[in-house]
């Protein structure tokens, strides 16, 4: 159980890390874009602001993870 349990953890850490950059990469768009439509900025925004939420939520999965571990 403690190699399962080690196993999500990295694996969910590494999807939260994705998110993040997923989330970062949507906010960098969000600020440079020079001339969008209301509709991609609000597409943007939306995107990072869901990114960010999501790569919360994983990391307290993955800490739950290796706290039930140890």
């Amino acid at each position: 159980m403690k190699k399962v349990l080690l196993i999500v953890g990295i694996i969910v850490i590494i999807a939260c890390v994705l998110a993040l950059l997923l989330g970062a990469l949507s906010l960098f768009g969000y600020y440079h874009v020079l001339d969008g439509s209301q509709a991609l900025y609000a597409k943007l925004h939306r995107r990072a602001i869901l990114s960010f939420v999501i790569a919360g939520i994983l990391a307290v999965v993955a800490v739950v993870c290796f706290v039930v571990r140890r």
